[in-house]
C-alpha cells in the first residue's frame, strides 16, 4: 500500500484528542473518541495489506503476526519496563500486587477483560491504574489473531463474498454494541465484541475502496468527518453510553476523512507537524497514561499535567527513533528470532509481575505506621455496606435487594430508612452502631442518588430503586423518617428538593445528610505521601472544592424546606481543616471520600454527641402505615 501523510496526520487528531481528554483539557469531554478513530485507522490499514498480499499470492499468518509484534512489542515493552520501575517506587503494596495483575494480563493481551472485570473506564478511582489505557491494544490483537484467520478462510471457500461477510459481522457488533451500552456499558466499552465494528468499518473502507470522483466531493467528505470528529470530542461526555449509537459519529467521520482523500482537509492532515506527531503517535499513547497517572497522585493540578504532557511527546519521540524503527525492519532480527525476542520478554515481564503477586506486593518498603495506614483500605470486603443485600453495586440489581433484612421495621424502635448511593451506604455501620436505640434500615444502590426521579445520566437500576423506595418501601412500610445522603453535585439541588417536598406532603420526617469532604486521591495514601515528605499541609492541599459548595447550598436549601440538615463539614472540619483520621492509623475514609467502618462509627459518634439524630420512643403509628 502506498503511504499516506493524511492518514498519519489523522492519527495525530486522535492521539492529541485521547491526551487531552486524560490530561482533562476542559473543552474535549468526548476526546476518549480518538481510541475509536485509532481503531478505524487500524481496521484500513491492516486490511489493504493483507488484501495486497493475497493478490500477490504470499500472504501468510507467520507473516502477519511477525509485522505486528514489530509494531507493537517494542515500545510496550519498554513502557512497561519503565512504568514498573515508578510503580516499585510510588505504589503501595496492594497496589503494585494489582498493578503485576495488569500487566500480566496486558502481557498476555487481555487487559481489556482485566479491567472490565476490576474497573470502570471513567471511574475516579482509575486515574491511579497505570496500564489502563493497554485496553485498547488488546482490543486489537485480539481482533488481529481472529481477522486474518477470517481473510484467509472467507478467501478459500467464500472468495466472492468476503465483504458480505465483514460487512455482517460489522452490522451484528454494531447492533450488540447499542444493545450492550445501555444494559452493560462496562462490557460494552472493553470487551471486543462491541467494538469488533469500528475495525471492521475501516476494513470494509479499504476492501471496497470508495472513488469520490470530484474534488468537491472529496473536500466536501473531509470537511463533513471533521466535522464529526470534532462534534464527538466537543460535545459527548463520559456519561454518554459508549460505544453505542453515538460512536458512529467518529467512526464515520474517520471513514470520510480517509476516502477525501486529496482534498482540502487530506492536504492540511498532511503537513509535516500534524505528520510528526502522527509518527509519534503509537508511543506518546503508551507514554502519556502512566505519567499521567503518577502525576496526579503526586503533584496533580494542570500545569504539572501540562508538564506530564509535554515529557510524553518527548519520550514519544525518544521511542519512535530509538526503539520503534530499529525492530520495524525485517534486516533487524529475523522472523524466528523476533517471535523468541517477544516471548522473552513476556516471561521475564511476567515472572515479575508474578513473583510481585506472591510477595503481596513488597510490604517491607513501607514502614509499619504506613503498612497500617495503607491496611485500611479494604473497601467494602468487611461487609460494612451489606453489599448485595441492602447495597445494590454494579453486580447486582433491584431484584437482590433484601426487603425482608433491609427494611424490616422493629416494633420497639423508631424506624429510620437510610436512603442514597455508596456515600449514604459507609454510613450505616455507625449509625447502627452509635444509636442502638434507633432501627436503621437501608435502600442504598452504587452511582444512584436516590431522589424521587433519577438523574437522567444514571444507570437504569437507579430508576428502578427509587420506585421501589418511593413506590413501595415509604408507601407500604413507612418509617418513622428518612435519612436522605449522597454524593451530591450542584446539578441534583432541584432532584433533592422535590424529594424533600415529596416526603413532607406525606408527613414523613426526612433529615438530608450533606456530602463529606472530598481528596483528589485516596486518603490512605496521602496520608503515607505526606509521611514520607514530611508535608502534615499535603491532605489539605489535595482536598476537593467543589463538595464544599455543594453543602453551604443545601444548607441552604434544607433550611428554605424547613427540614434538618446535618453538615459533614461541620463534624469533620474547623478553621485549622479537617479531621482524617479515626485512630492514630486508622483513616477516616479508605479512598477519595468513602468511609471505613472506623470512620462510620467516628462520625455517626459525632452526630450523636451534637444532638442530630433522632432519639427515643417510636410516635404511634398511623392507621394502615405497617
Amino acid at each position: 500500500m502506498k503511504y499516506r501523510a493524511d492518514i498519519d496526520g489523522l492519527r495525530a487528531i486522535a492521539v492529541l484528542a485521547v491526551v487531552g481528554f486524560h490530561a482533562d483539557v476542559p473543552f474535549l469531554t468526548g476526546g476518549f473518541a480518538g481510541v475509536d478513530i485509532f481503531f478505524v485507522i487500524s481496521g484500513f490499514l491492516i486490511a489493504a495489506v493483507v488484501a495486497e498480499r493475497q493478490r500477490q499470492g504470499d500472504f501468510s499468518l507467520g507473516w502477519f503476526w511477525e509485522r505486528r509484534v514489530r509494531r507493537i512489542f517494542p515500545a510496550l515493552m519498554a513502557v512497561l519496563v519503565v512504568t514498573s520501575v515508578l510503580a516499585w517506587i510510588v505504589l503501595l503494596p496492594r497496589d503494585l500486587g494489582e498493578y503485576a495483575r495488569s500487566m500480566g494480563a496486558a502481557l498476555l493481551s487481555l487487559s481489556n477483560v482485566w479491567f472490565w472485570e476490576n474497573s470502570g473506564y471513567f471511574a475516579d478511582a482509575d486515574k491511579t491504574r497505570p496500564l489502563l489505557h493497554t485496553w485498547s491494544l488488546a482490543v486489537e490483537e485480539q481482533f488481529y489473531l481472529v481477522f486474518p484467520v477470517i481473510m484467509l478462510l472467507a478467501a478459500r471457500y467464500a472468495p466472492g463474498r468476503v465483504k458480505t461477510l465483514l460487512g455482517a459481522l460489522a452490522l451484528a457488533s454494531l447492533g450488540f454494541g447499542i444493545w450492550q451500552a445501555g444494559k452493560h456499558p462496562d462490557a460494552a466499552f472493553y470487551l471486543p465484541f462491541s467494538r469488533a465494528w469500528e475495525l471492521l468499518a475501516g476494513v470494509l473502507l479499504a476492501l471496497w475502496k470508495p472513488v469520490l470522483p470530484t474534488p468537491a466531493l472529496r473536500h466536501a467528505a473531509g470537511i463533513l468527518g471533521v466535522a464529526l470528529i470534532a462534534a464527538t470530542c466537543l460535545l459527548f461526555t463520559k456519561e454518554t453510553p459508549w460505544p453505542g449509537a453515538a460512536a458512529l459519529l467518529p467512526v464515520l467521520g474517520t471513514v470520510l476523512i480517509i476516502a477525501g482523500q486529496g482534498g482540502v482537509v487530506g492536504r492540511l492532515l498532511a503537513l509535516k507537524p500534524m505528520v510528526w506527531f502522527g509518527l509519534i503517535s503509537y508511543s506518546l499513547y503508551l507514554w502519556h497514561w502512566p505519567l499521567l497517572t503518577f502525576q496526579h497522585f503526586l503533584l496533580p493540578g494542570p500545569w504539572a499535567s501540562a508538564v506530564a504532557v509535554l515529557i510524553s511527546i518527548g519520550l514519544a519521540a525518544l521511542s519512535l527513533r530509538f526503539v520503534e524503527r530499529p525492530f520495524r525492519g525485517s534486516a533487524f532480527l529475523t522472523r524466528r528470532q523476533v517471535f523468541a525476542a517477544g516471548a522473552g520478554a513476556i516471561v521475564l515481564l511476567g515472572a515479575f509481575s508474578g513473583v510481585v503477586v506472591l510477595a503481596k506486593g513488597f510490604p517491607y518498603r513501607f514502614d509499619d505506621r504506613s503498612l497500617a495506614m495503607a491496611q485500611s483500605r479494604l473497601e467494602r470486603s468487611r461487609g460494612s455496606y451489606r453489599d448485595g443485600t441492602c447495597f445494590i453495586s454494579f453486580r447486582f440489581d433491584e431484584t437482590d435487594y433484601r426487603k425482608d433484612l433491609c427494611n424490616k421495621a422493629d416494633p420497639a424502635k423508631p424506624d429510620w430508612l437510610l436512603v442514597g448511593d455508596s456515600h449514604a451506604a459507609h454510613m450505616w455501620t455507625g449509625l447502627s452502631a452509635a444509636n442502638p436505640d434507633i432501627n436503621v434500615m437501608q435502600a442504598t444502590s452504587s452511582g444512584c442518588e436516590l431522589t424521587l426521579h433519577k438523574d437522567p445520566v444514571e444507570r437504569e437500576v437507579c430508576d428502578r430503586m427509587a420506585a421501589l423506595i418511593y413506590g413501595d418501601l415509604l408507601i407500604n412500610n413507612r418509617p418513622d423518617g428518612i435519612l436522605l445522603a449522597g454524593r451530591w453535585r450542584e446539578k441534583d439541588r432541584d432532584r433533592i428538593a422535590e424529594t424533600l417536598d415529596w416526603a413532607r406532603a406525606r408527613g414523613i420526617p426526612i433529615i438530608l445528610i450533606g456530602p463529606i469532604p472530598q481528596y483528589t486521591d485516596d486518603v490512605p495514601k496521602l496520608m503515607i505521601l505526606s509521611w514520607r515528605f514530611n508535608d502534615p499541609g499535603l491532605l489539605g492541599r489535595r482536598m476537593l472544592d467543589w463538595p464544599k459548595a455543594v453543602d453551604r447550598d443545601l444548607r441552604v436549601l434544607a433550611g428554605q424546606k424547613g427540614v434538618p440538615y446535618i453538615s459533614l463539614y461541620d463534624l469533620l472540619c474547623d478553621a485549622q481543616g479537617c479531621t482524617a483520621l479515626a485512630s492514630p492509623t486508622t483513616p477516616i475514609q479508605w479512598d477519595y471520600g468513602h468511609m471505613t467502618p472506623e470512620g462510620s462509627r467516628f462520625v455517626a459518634a459525632r452526630m450523636r454527641e451534637r444532638g442530630l439524630f433522632p432519639r427515643g420512643p417510636a410516635p404511634a403509628p398511623s392507621p394502615g402505615s405497617r
